[in-house]
């Protein structure tokens, strides 16, 4: 009876550990596939650890039991073990060769891991498997192109997701993807496009400043700068952005008090030092630059490593 109620209804987590624990104290209690495999689903939200331990034990069992391998695979996806999460997605394929949306999952694993190829094989499979598109499955796809460096595809998939559905994250996409294939002229058009769905989103100013700033067109790019900071004033690359350009225009000490800003707002990131580093060489101030830029280099960032070599000792 116990097993039945859990599989027909979702008690409470409380509520389902209590009848779980009961259960397992009644003589000859017999555990079967079922009762495991119903105890792992509502670990899920409690404990995914223990959700593993019931599915691995439903697989004990049975060891065709595909779902258990499914539900195995998502809990060791979400708790960060992604190889053994596409063991079990590969087993569950093994089983049912029709199960195309395990593929989906495989494919955010892999992304996970940094196996950028794997993933997008298997998105593609997993859009393969499907008769209608969504602007969704486009975007999925699309985002496994770009992190694969084949921006043609990304673009031609960003633009199909824009088709089937008009939004500023249809028009964000698009310009990232633009943006990285150095397009600026393109990538300015889809960033206008998504500001004008959302005018007071900050980081879509930051974008396009960047995309400005790439063309050279300088004073445009500061402008979005100080939008952005007006919008959100306690982002630490808006100041170092806006310094980048001060920079360049040879407004040093400008630049210097973006930098600082940026410094005391996140002081681990070794490219706000480096930069300041810069600027302060620029005006004259080594002392300060090569303490800067040692800084950089002890936080992991080396551009500046024959600087110091040159410049400091």
């Amino acid at each position: 009876m116990i097993i039945r109620k859990m599989m027909l209804f979702r008690p409470s987590i409380f509520g389902t550990l209590l009848l779980l624990w009961a259960g397992s104290l009644l003589p000859g209690y017999a555990q079967t596939r079922e009762f495991l495999f119903n105890n792992g689903v509502n670990y899920m939200l409690a404990d995914k650890q223990k959700a593993i331990e019931q599915f691995s034990k439903a697989i004990a069992i049975d060891s065709a039991f595909g779902a258990a391998y499914f539900y195995r695979g998502v809990a060791r996806f979400k708790l960060g073990r992604y190889t053994q999460a596409i063991e079990d997605f590969n087993r569950v394929l093994q089983l049912d060769t029709t199960l195309k949306i395990v593929n989906m999952y495989k494919g955010f694993a892999y992304r996970q891991l940094g196996m950028q190829e794997e993933s997008l094989q298997a998105f593609n499979s997993y859009l393969q498997s499907k008769e209608h598109l969504t602007a969704l499955d486009y975007n999925i796809i699309g985002k496994a192109n770009l992190e694969a460096g084949d921006l043609d595809a990304a673009i031609g998939s960003f633009t199909k997701a824009l088709q089937d559905n008009t939004s500023e994250a249809q028009y964000y996409y698009l310009f990232l993807a633009y943006f990285n294939k150095k397009e600026y002229e393109k990538a300015l058009q889809q960033i206008n496009l998504a500001i004008e769905e959302n005018e007071n989103f900050y980081g879509y100013y930051l974008n396009r400043g960047s995309t400005r700033l790439m063309m050279g067109h300088f004073e445009q790019a500061l402008h979005d700068y100080d939008y952005a900071l007006q919008l959100e004033p306690n982002v630490p690359d808006s100041y170092f952005l806006r310094g980048r350009v001060l920079d360049t225009l040879r407004q040093h000490n400008l630049a210097i008090r973006d930098f600082t800003r940026a410094i005391e707002l996140n002081p681990t990131d070794g490219t706000y030092y480096s930069k300041r580093g810069n600027a302060r060489y620029a005006i004259g101030n080594r002392q300060g630059a090569c303490l800067d830029w040692t800084i950089a280099n002890q936080l992991g960032y080396y551009e500046d490593f024959d600087k110091v070599k040159s410049l400091c000792e």
